[in-house]
């Protein structure tokens, strides 16, 4: 197929580039600076760079709300198929106290519905992949960040019991089913959820990521009311600035989503949260 990829220089994309290339498929992929990687069979092009250009598949890896500055130039290239990454968040943070939140579930949700009513209207295919919290190769921003503060701090506090539900899935099995979004035939158009292959609460999860960097387990249990203090204090820190009460206060909600879809249509088959050196951050 001839391919075109948005966010090919994320950490996803790097590890999408391959695959497509050793499927042989040919791949544009656009970008707003120099490409990180080189890989056979990809032309790599300006992000205003759509001359000339036919495409049969379009995937977006990068954030979702830039996605519409893109549709009328992609129109223009013949695309069948748009497969798009959105995430959980758009749910999870919709009625959130934090208006920064908020704002991000609202902007997911308009570019989902921009999407959908452009391929509606010419009768273009299109997927929706809406992945929970993402982990690997230690540049995700969930599990890795976790991982930054053990290194930093020693510690890592926990509000609360921390007895929300979670399912990390592996930045491996969101590429793999991308992939398949991108060639399943007679995939219907809609949205589908990737939640990881095991469901854990949060300090088992911040339990496991101290055995794998071979620490000893220290937390922190901190009442709710330390709660703002603590994220005044961090967010003094360039690291954390974005830290916001809402984000640590979720330790506590169930954030649990269900991929029967993606496994029925994708043959999407997460596995459980293993960690191994190469999901860690570099020390």
């Amino acid at each position: 197929m001839r391919i075109g990829i948005l966010g090919a220089s994320s950490f996803l994309g790097e590890r999408t580039l391959p695959l497509l290339a050793h499927a042989g498929h040919s791949t544009s992929a656009f970008t707003r600076s120099p490409p990180m990687t080189s890989c056979p069979a990809v032309s790599w092009r300006q992000a205003d760079d759509w001359r000339g250009l036919t495409l049969d598949t379009f995937l977006s890896l990068a954030p979702l709300w830039v996605l519409p500055d893109y549709l009328e130039r992609l129109a223009s290239t013949d695309i069948k198929r748009v497969v798009v990454l959105s995430s959980t968040s758009r749910f999870a943070k919709q009625a959130s106290p934090d208006a920064r939140e908020r704002d991000v579930a609202q902007r997911l949700i308009r570019a989902e519905e921009q999407l959908a009513q452009w391929a509606n209207e010419r009768q273009i295919e299109w997927v929706i992949l809406r992945p929970t919290l993402i982990y690997g190769f230690g540049r995700d921003k969930n599990i890795s960040e976790i991982a930054r503060f053990i290194q930093r701090f020693g510690f890592f506090p926990l509000i609360g019991g921390a007895t929300g539900l979670r399912q990390p899935v592996h930045g491996d099995d969101v590429v793999q089913a991308c992939l398949s979004a991108l060639s399943m035939p007679g995939l219907p158009s809609g949205g589908y959820e990737l939640s990881g292959g095991e469901v854990l609460p949060y300090h088992t999860m911040v339990s496991r990521i101290f055995q794998a960097m071979g620490r000893p387990e220290r937390t922190l249990p901190l009442p709710a009311r330390a709660l703002s203090l603590g994220v005044s204090i961090l967010r003094c820190l360039p690291r954390y600035r974005h830290l916001s009460s809402a984000l640590v206060g979720r330790m506590n909600q169930d954030l649990v989503f269900d991929h029967s879809d993606a496994s029925d249509r994708l043959g999407f088959a997460p596995k459980g949260f293993h960690l191994s050196s190469d999901d860690l951050p570099a020390r």
